[in-house]
């Protein structure tokens, strides 16, 4: 009998790709865990449970640098760093989605400054058809 789980069943229990798993023995994130007889990867709830907190780092944003800093805090023990990492963490993510929205917001009015302009060049087609046939090469993105 096994004790412990397959890459497989931790995939399909954690909803990750067993690439992913295996990504993360590679970089160290995850230890290599014990092989069965027959050679197949067996994980305990330890691993288990640094998988859930690397899955849940990354739907925060953090990068697996991060990741794998606060995975060893927890492995140790050290909560209280963990959690002042992960307040840093996120107040530093919270300021790059500030600034992605407020790039958003302006490329947003960008788009619609040129689709007006756009529709008022199409508005006045007859112009616009006297300007291709005076000029060689399409002004329509200029």
């Amino acid at each position: 009998m096994k004790s412990g789980l397959t890459i497989g069943e931790v995939a399909k229990e954690l909803r990750l790709n067993p690439k992913t798993i295996r990504y993360y023995e590679e970089i160290g994130l995850l230890p290599e865990p014990r092989r069965s007889e027959s050679g197949y990867r067996l994980y305990s709830e330890g691993e288990l449970g640094r998988l859930r907190l690397a899955r849940k780092a990354k739907l925060l944003g953090l990068s697996l640098a991060d990741i794998k800093e606060i995975v060893e805090y927890a492995i140790d023990g050290r909560c209280s760093v963990l959690e002042e990492r992960l307040l840093s963490l996120v107040e530093t993510k919270l300021i790059e989605v500030d600034q992605k929205m407020a790039d958003l917001i302006a490329f947003k009015d960008d788009l619609r400054r040129y689709q007006k302009e756009l529709a008022r060049r199409l508005g006045n087609g007859s112009q616009r058809e006297k300007k291709q046939q005076t000029s060689a090469v399409c002004q329509c993105i200029g």
